[in-house]
């Protein structure tokens, strides 16, 4: 990694901020600095100090005080840069503090909701998956194994795009990740369910195409499984799934007992039906597991326009 991994505190000054401990776990692994960043901005505080000046300064400095202490409970402050952001605007700061501070991940703790608020996805998440210039890992609060499972989805495209540029940056992330954490890594393809347009559409990309889903089925078949061969993955370290992508995709994490699930965000060619930006929210909000989104080669930030 060349830049710092960047863990984003929850702002709750109690929170036990599983973002943190697994942010040093990664960095402890690939031996990279670990930075600490909280906005440490009370709207309430505001409100109660009002708007004497000198109040106000002094109510900040203690919090400021109160945030360092709990930062050092929780991890060692010789090994992490630390900052503390004071902004009412806290996705701006955060845009700010990420194209500043150029890390090589960033690590955020995703919601702990359960039913039905767990899928009100949240901006800042969104805002990162879709926006961040390098890879984000959502985290729940369960831990890690002492050797992490790693699951990889996989999407290696048509023979029209024999070398996916994504495939090949997903798996090698993943593949990096599991080995520094000394952990296993699997890898899946979900075949998506198909109406009878889509799967015309799909057959102009298949070379010789002359059936129907079960056809479309063992091209894509083929191609993953060729694919993870020629990337170095053992035949038991591959597996294919059917169903819908996200739903399919966390199903198996939690039957599986996965701790990370690496993922893509952008499909490049019709049809756009695997790992999307949202197929990685939706398996956030819907798995126990962590979700590593990987961005293509040469991604460009919105941010950075």
């Amino acid at each position: 990694m060349n830049g710092p991994v960047l863990a984003i505190l929850d702002s709750d000054l109690k929170a036990p901020q599983p973002a943190l401990k697994k942010a040093r776990q990664v960095a402890d692994s690939t031996e990279a600095p670990l930075h600490v960043l909280v906005n440490a901005y009370s709207s309430a505080m505001v409100r109660a100090v009002g708007v004497d000046q000198q109040r106000q300064d002094a109510a900040r400095a203690q919090i400021q005080k109160a945030w360092q202490n709990r930062i050092g409970e929780l991890a060692d402050r010789e090994r992490c840069d630390l900052s503390i952001l004071w902004q009412k605007d806290s996705m701006a700061a955060l845009r700010e503090s990420i194209l500043r501070l150029q890390p090589a991940m960033v690590v955020v703790h995703t919601s702990e909701e359960s039913g039905l608020r767990r899928h009100l996805f949240t901006p800042r998440d969104w805002q990162l998956i879709r926006k961040a210039p390098c890879p984000v890992l959502c985290v729940h609060g369960r831990q890690w194994a002492n050797a992490p499972r790693v699951l990889t989805a996989l999407d290696p495209g048509t023979e029209e795009q024999p070398d996916d540029a994504l495939a090949v940056n997903v798996l090698a992330s993943a593949d990096h990740f599991a080995s520094h954490l000394g952990g296993s890594l699997q890898a899946c393809h979900v075949l998506d369910e198909m109406d009878d347009s889509l799967i015309l559409l799909v057959g102009e990309a298949i070379p010789d195409y002359s059936g129907g889903m079960e056809k479309v089925r063992e091209f894509y078949r083929d191609r993953f499984l060729q694919f993870g061969t020629a990337h170095g993955l053992q035949p038991d370290q591959m597996t294919v799934l059917t169903g819908p992508v996200a739903p399919t995709l966390a199903t198996y994490c939690d039957e599986q007992d996965m701790d990370v699930l690496v993922v893509g965000t952008v499909h490049r060619t019709l049809p756009e039906r695997l790992l999307l930006g949202a197929t990685a929210e939706s398996v956030i909000t819907r798995a126990s597991t962590d979700v590593l989104v990987i961005k293509p080669e040469g991604f460009q930030s919105p941010w950075q326009a």
